[in-house]
């Protein structure tokens, strides 16, 4: 059975630790582009990889609060990004067809990769050992 509170909290930990997570990678994009004078497509790549190191991080302890680590973890929140970006990209493109304006595909795109992103390491990513055995008799 699925705790009402808990799945809350989570949320509420996922959009503070994606909130930090945006502005880790609008602001290292801005250093590597301004500063180091990287090209664009490279200070984005480079942010976009720092930022789901420190993602992985933040969600498995933070936001689920996983303690025990499998080496397919990595793997699978590499799988979740990764499908995440493309989804956003496809909304972003769809939205942007429909609408014409950049600001609600935006958003609509990001809404959408986060939704995915929260579903993907709550149930394969960060699955809680407990979970796969609620309801079962002992």
């Amino acid at each position: 059975m699925l705790d009402k509170r808990r799945l809350v909290s989570e949320v509420l930990r996922f959009i503070l630790v994606s909130g930090v997570a945006f502005m880790i990678d609008a602001l290292g994009y801005l250093a590597l582009k301004s500063i180091f004078e990287i090209d664009g497509s490279w200070s984005k790549r480079m942010s976009f990889v720092c930022v789901s190191f420190w993602g992985f991080f933040a969600h498995k302890h933070f936001t689920f609060r996983h303690r025990t680590f499998k080496p397919s973890e990595p793997i699978r929140f590499a799988l979740v990004y990764l499908s995440g970006w493309v989804i956003n990209s496809l909304v972003y493109d769809a939205t942007i067809k429909l609408d014409h304006s950049s600001t609600p595909a935006f958003l609509v795109a990001t809404f959408a990769w986060a939704c995915w992103n929260f579903i993907g390491q709550k149930w394969f990513v960060f699955v809680d050992p407990s979970s796969r055995h609620a309801g079962r008799p002992g």
